[in-house]
């Protein structure tokens, strides 16, 4: 099993993503790149919207582990990264996961349960979903129509190139 998850994390390696609209506008080398609403997200993003607490770096993501509140309105709840560590605070917590490309991550949430950009970013204005560990960084962010628009603008600016290359294999080791 060891060399079954080296393989895999080797695997992974292979997928990028660079040269997005948003690359080429934070470098500097187009800055017309994004469009003024992904510009206006992109302040959102890091600002008002809180996005840039755990979405932060070169992959958008901290590499930390949060209660955002997802799953806690079904029946039973996943109790995330606790199952590992065995400790309270962790309890519904999961992984930030990176948000470059994530117009073409759908479905949304560890739990799947959201299926656009939009209802993510409405998950998130109001809050999250409240429960006795959720993370102090999700709170109601009070986003206007219009902001939670260009929010998702910008967030789709983050898809780029290199991960397409990537297809299926034709067989697989017996």
């Amino acid at each position: 099993m060891d060399g079954v998850g080296k393989a895999i994390a080797a695997f992974e390696r292979t997928f990028f993503s660079g040269n997005s609209p948003f690359d080429r506008f934070e470098t500097g080398k187009d800055p017309n790149a994004i469009s003024e609403s992904a510009q206006r997200g992109l302040k959102l993003f890091r600002g008002k919207a809180r996005c840039g607490i755990c979405h932060s770096g070169f992959n958008f993501a901290d590499e930390g582990f949060h209660n955002i509140g997802d799953g806690w309105n079904q029946s039973s709840v996943d109790l995330g990264r606790y199952n590992v560590t065995k400790k309270n605070p962790d309890i519904g917590a999961f992984k930030t996961p990176t948000v470059r490309e994530i117009e073409h991550t759908a479905p949304y949430m560890h739990s799947g349960s959201l299926h656009t950009l939009e209802e993510v970013v409405d998950f998130y204005n109001q809050g999250g979903i409240k429960n006795p560990f959720l993370s102090a960084f999700i709170v109601p962010l009070n986003l206007t129509d219009m902001e939670k628009k260009d929010l998702v603008a910008f967030m789709r600016s983050l898809s780029g190139e290199g991960w397409q290359q990537i297809k299926a294999p034709d067989t697989f080791p017996q």
